[in-house]
């Protein structure tokens, strides 16, 4: 069975599981001349979600059925799921990831849309905020996003892919099942990868291999990031964060091995109208803590207009 069934038929599975039947949509778009896939779940107001490197739309999946009365749409960002390659250069990738979601907002026909963004969908969300004031209604971060804020530290399995010829092999080699869930927990936690559905797990773990995913990923580490710290051009300054008008929530666990909430709140605070949630977890809180990030999710989308389009309590 080809690499992309395989993907297929446990992505099926895993949105059944959660009792989701995702609409599959393309977006192709002109500058960056990319293809992106979108998979968008539920019904009411529309989220715009946005996963982490070497994530793909499925990692959403038990996580929004907890959502009701939202229209998910969860992006595959370039390289990542079934979305199309793109090469990164280093120092291009900001104004690539500004444009990217400008492109993004504009396909979807969403003006003005909230937005929830995971590492370094979180990342790419931040720095299109600070350049296009107006164009993201609400913002939630979840989890670091990515090496957006002072402090952050590159670790394994990250700093290995910002090696050229050892990010890309490293990224296709056919990993058994057992060690692929054993990277994972390096970089979210290793609670949240022991309590992955295995289906979820096999999405990644096919997706990653993919040959022009893995030349995409390893070129964005190599050019967002050195091996041991980020590249100075991809950490936002006091300036740029004083720049973000949108309401932010910063969700973050507790236990973010790149970056302690702690360490994070300075550069935060910096932020007018945001707001810093800690919660039980690693990098990846949401898988930890579902209920928890759900409640301050939607907590935050209320308040900044964007109730369920229908009372869940009724």
């Amino acid at each position: 069975m080809k690499l992309e069934d395989q993907l297929r038929e446990a992505e099926t599975r895993l949105f059944t599981d959660c009792g989701l039947r995702p609409d599959e949509s393309y977006l192709d778009l002109v500058d960056p001349r990319v293809r992106l896939r979108v998979l968008s779940v539920g019904s009411g107001r529309p989220l715009v979600v946005f996963h982490g490197v070497t994530l793909a739309a499925a990692v959403w999946a038990p996580w929004v059925a907890t959502l009701p009365g939202y229209r998910a749409h969860l992006v595959e960002l370039p390289g990542h799921g079934l979305s199309g390659p793109f090469t990164y250069r280093a120092g291009a990738v900001r104004d690539h990831a500004v444009r990217l979601v400008d492109g993004i907002f504009d396909a979807l026909d969403l003006p003005s849309p909230p937005v929830i963004g995971h590492s370094l969908g979180g990342m790419f969300a931040l720095w299109h905020a600070a350049d296009r004031p107006g164009r993201t209604a609400s913002l939630v971060v979840i989890g670091e996003p990515a090496v957006a804020l002072p402090g952050v530290r590159v670790r394994m399995p990250l700093s290995a892919m910002t090696v050229p010829i050892l990010g890309p092999a490293m990224l296709r080699s056919p990993t058994p099942e057992r060690v692929f869930r054993r990277l994972l927990g390096q970089g979210l936690s290793p609670a949240a990868a022991a309590d992955m559905p295995d289906e979820m797990v096999e999405v990644l773990r096919m997706a990653v291999r993919r040959k022009g995913n893995a030349r995409t990923v390893a070129s964005l580490m190599h050019a967002i990031n050195t091996f041991h710290r980020p590249r100075p051009d991809s950490v936002m300054s006091d300036e740029d964060l004083g720049r973000i008008s949108v309401p932010t929530i910063f969700c973050l666990g507790r236990s973010d091995p790149f970056l302690r909430p702690a360490e994070a709140r300075p550069s935060i605070a910096k932020i007018r109208s945001a707001r810093l949630h800690e919660v039980d977890g690693g990098h990846g809180p949401w898988l930890e803590s579902p209920g928890t990030c759900a409640a301050v999710v939607t907590d935050h989308l209320k308040a900044t207009g964007f109730a369920p389009a229908f009372d869940v309590a009724s």
